[in-house]
Parts: structure tokens; C-alpha cells; sequence
């Protein structure tokens, strides 16, 4: 089964009574519309609102009490957001505030919604279209607080060594080709490596289509690394979210892939899909109950890309 990541989130009524106040002094008035938005594996409230007056917004925030670790992503996200210049495929952050437990992002409120997953052809040429357009301008931003890729990106550094002590407590396909898979992702944590400043969460639910821009969203996870990495994020994502083209018809297709080996391609799959099998097998984090059964869903459904590929590579 392929859709977007959904996980569980309070709604933004329940989100505490300072949290609310101080969006609703930043947007000028009391909130007359709040519309509460799914997706995404937060615990925290995400909420477009809008006041009488018309100022609107689009809110996200989390505290500790409800994940220990997402507060930071919105720490993070916030700073990537503050540094990134105004571009028609870069969302705008309005204002932040974060007193050392509860992190609240206001973002300018974008009058679309996420492309349909499984993802359409025309939708995903929109995608590539856009990283492709707002390359130049992310060349610009200075990355000297931005975590280098090949320093925290566990899926592909470590966290697919994890798989070969799990391998008893998953389907047998993974033991069948967990040392083929492994011999590739050994080459991920060389093939991450760079100084651009890219997303590293392409998905389907990461993107924001309106009528007249493609959007790329939630910024928590942007790292330093190769520039391609966001174009095989969305090739990836073809096997993750599902698609009418496949993770190698999109790699084929898309410029920045088309010219490389699709053993690199293969590599990060391979380092990806072994980190979420074996992240399916151990217990839910705070607040995160859908993390090891989506895992598992991402993992599956990498299986034909995979299967095909390593007839392919080798």
C-alpha cells in the first residue's frame, strides 16, 4: 500500500494556551478559522489559521513533552527557513518563537495542498522542475550551521548495519539479499558527501502545489551534502509514496540522475530500505506509533526497485 506518512497528531486546539495566544498576537487578532492538516510523522499541532481581519498563517510547533527530539527538527527548521532567500519554490517563515520547550513556527499560509500520492508523472516533473529552478539560489545560502550529511545521516551511514542482527524477526526476502544489499549501501556514506545545501526529505508530503508554485516544504532535515541527493530523495520516493513512474523510469528521465551509474542510485535505496526494516522491528518512539509500521510499509514497497536493480548492477 503506497500514501503519504501519516502519523498522529494532537490538533491545534490542544496545543498549549501560551502557544495560541502568541500566534494569534503575531496574526493581530483572534483566530476565526483553524483548519487542522495531516501528514508527516510530527506529534505536534500543524494548522493553517486564519483571523477575521484575514491574516493568516500556516503553524507548526511541537514541545518536549510530546517527543523529545522534534523540537530540535523545528529549531533546525527554523534556522534553514531564516537563511533561505525569497524564491518562488522556498516557503516563507513569518516568525518563531521557542522557550526552551515548546518550538512554534509560523509560515506564510500557501493555498494548495500536497500532490496526490501515488504520485502523478506530470506532478513529479513539477518537483524535479523546482529543485532543479531553486539550486541556484540554495548555492547561495551560507551553510556553515547546517549538519553535514555525512556526518548525521544515519540511514545512510549506519543505521542499515543494524538490519543483519534483525534479520530473524523479518520477511526472509531481506536475508535472501542482505549481503548484495549491503556491498551497495557500504558506497552511500561517500556518495552523500558535498558542501550543497540540500532538503534530504523529499516525499510527496513535503511539497506543496498551488496553482502557480511547486513548494518545498519542512526544511528539519536539510543537511550539507551532494547536490543530487534531493533529486534521488524524489526517485526514491516513486517506491516509497508510489507512482505511476517508476523509481528508474524518474531516474532515466531526470537530468540530474539520467548521467550518473544506477549503482549510485542503488546504493542509497539500498542503505534507505535496510534502515527502515530494521527501524520496523523495534518499538515506536514517544508519540510516534505509526513509525515502525510505516517503515515497514516504505521498506516493502522498495522490494521491486530493489529486485530489478540488483539484476541490473550486480
Amino acid at each position: 500500500m503506497s500514501g503519504h506518512a501519516v502519523g498522529v497528531r494532537i490538533p491545534y486546539a490542544q496545543a498549549p494556551g501560551h502557544v495560541q495566544r502568541w500566534v494569534e498576537d503575531r496574526l493581530g487578532g483572534d483566530l476565526a478559522q483553524v483548519i487542522d492538516c495531516v501528514g508527516g510523522m510530527s506529534p505536534g499541532p500543524a494548522a493553517r489559521v486564519r483571523t477575521a481581519s484575514g491574516s493568516a498563517a500556516f503553524v507548526k510547533a511541537c514541545g518536549a513533552g510530546l517527543n523529545p527530539n522534534t523540537p530540535d527538527l523545528l529549531r533546525a527548521e527554523a534556522r534553514v527557513l531564516a537563511a533561505l532567500p525569497e524564491h518562488p519554490c522556498l516557503p516563507r517563515l513569518l516568525d518563531v518563537q521557542d522557550d526552551g520547550d515548546w518550538v512554534v513556527l509560523l509560515i506564510e499560509d500557501l493555498p494548495g495542498s500536497p500532490p496526490p500520492a501515488p504520485w502523478r508523472h506530470a506532478d513529479l516533473v513539477r518537483v524535479s522542475d523546482a529543485l532543479a529552478e531553486a539550486r541556484s539560489v540554495l548555492d547561495a545560502v551560507d551553510v556553515g550551521d547546517v549538519p553535514a550529511a555525512v556526518e548525521s545521516s544515519p540511514i545512510f551511514l549506519t543505521r542499515w548495519r543494524a538490519l543483519a542482527d534483525q534479520l530473524h524477526l523479518v520477511d526472509p526476502w531481506w536475508a535472501a539479499h542482505h549481503d548484495a544489499l549491503a556491498h551497495h549501501a557500504e558506497r552511500a556514506a561517500g556518495l552523500i558527501d558535498g558542501d550543497a545545501l540540500v532538503h534530504c526529505d523529499i516525499r510527496a508530503d513535503n511539497v506543496v502545489l498551488t496553482p502557480d508554485r511547486t513548494v518545498l516544504v519542512d526544511w528539519g532535515q536539510a543537511r550539507r551534502g551532494a547536490a543530487w541527493m534531493d533529486h534521488a530523495m524524489l526517485a526514491l520516493d516513486c517506491s516509497m509514496s508510489g507512482s505511476e513512474t517508476s523509481t528508474a523510469e524518474l531516474a532515466d528521465a531526470d537530468p540530474a540522475l539520467r548521467d550518473r551509474d544506477p549503482a549510485d542510485l542503488l546504493a542509497l535505496a539500498a542503505a534507505a530500505a535496510m534502515s527502515f526494516v530494521s527501524r520496523s522491528t523495534e518499538p515506536a518512539p514517544q508519540s510516534l506509533p505509526t513509525l515502525p509500521a510505516t517503515s515497514a510499509r516504505w521498506a516493502d514497497a522498495f522490494r521491486p526497485y530493489l529486485t530489478e536493480a540488483l539484476a541490473e548492477v550486480g
